[in-house]
């Protein structure tokens, strides 16, 4: 690999600044979608846009036409509290909420829902749990 392809795997843009073209063209490692973001920057994107974009960059990734390497690629996404991006998704409190009902049963049926709805999307990995410490700095 060359330099700039090493550099390419390790930088992680965000879908609404990066094109298909420029996947097959530098081949970046993963890609994230942050809050507001959406396929076609359309925030009524339905499953099947999330998955269509998913399916293209995945794609331009393997494509080894112009850059001669094939990694695949990797889509990251806050679901901290459900795959929140996707209008008619489950929305559930957020972590440090969650904590505090001090119920792990509750937290492992609310991942579960969560990692069903965005694998619907096409999505490979959330940016989920995170450590929400409760504290009272006074």
């Amino acid at each position: 690999m060359t330099v700039e392809q090493k550099v390419a795997q390790m930088i992680q843009p965000e879908i609404r600044d990066i094109t298909v073209e420029d996947m097959r063209k530098y081949g970046f490692g993963s890609y994230l979608n942050g809050g507001g973001a959406y396929p076609n920057n359309d925030k009524h994107a339905t499953p099947a846009d999330w998955i269509a974009l998913a399916e293209s960059l995945y794609q331009a990734s393997v494509d080894d036409s112009v850059d001669g390497i094939n990694i695949p690629t990797m889509w990251g996404t806050d679901a901290v509290h459900g795959h929140n991006n996707v209008i008619g998704a489950t929305l559930f409190p957020h972590n440090i909420g969650l904590g505090a009902a001090n119920n792990p049963k509750l937290i492992e049926q609310i991942a579960a829902i969560t990692a069903k709805e965005v694998m619907v999307t096409g999505i490979d990995w959330v940016f989920a749990p995170t450590v929400a410490v409760v504290r009272d700095d006074r």
